[in-house]
């Protein structure tokens, strides 16, 4: 499913990491990108109080009003979406999730940030890590086949 938004399901999203994966590598390109997760369960909580019910998107939506055209969110939950970062380092990556907290107002928002290559240089150590990640900050119940 495309979106003019930039906003897709799970499996376009890890497609579109793997191409830009394998864009990087045949072009040989020095280049980097961030792939990271948002857990806002207090802004979900927010929105639902302002609406009859709450779809996945529209925690989506809102962080995506806040983030830059080229971005990309993938919801999964209606409180838990993953972000795709072209051309953006770890650092600045994590930059754009401390001025969402600001913007959002939600300093409780978890999240956590994986880099190609730094933390990995194919798309199953990349998610792994991102998975390492998660698992961490969160209750550990992901696994990655």
């Amino acid at each position: 499913m495309l979106s003019e938004e930039h906003i897709y399901d799970f499996e376009v999203f890890k497609a579109l990491v793997e191409l830009e994966i394998r864009r990087i590598e045949r072009y040989r390109k020095e280049s980097t990108f961030s792939i990271a997760f948002l857990y806002a369960p207090e802004l979900a909580t927010k929105i639902k109080e302002n609406k009859e019910s709450l779809k996945e998107v529209d925690v989506a939506f809102i962080i995506k009003d806040n983030l830059r055209a080229v971005d990309v969110i993938s919801p999964v939950e209606e409180d838990f979406v993953f972000l795709f970062f072209p051309e953006t380092e770890k650092k600045m990556a994590q930059r754009v999730i401390e001025r969402l907290k600001k913007v959002l107002s939600d300093k409780n928002i978890i999240e956590g940030v994986a880099s190609y290559p730094e933390d990995g240089k194919d798309k199953h150590t990349l998610f792994a890590k991102l998975v390492e990640i998660m698992n961490e900050k969160l209750v550990p119940v992901i696994e990655l086949d």
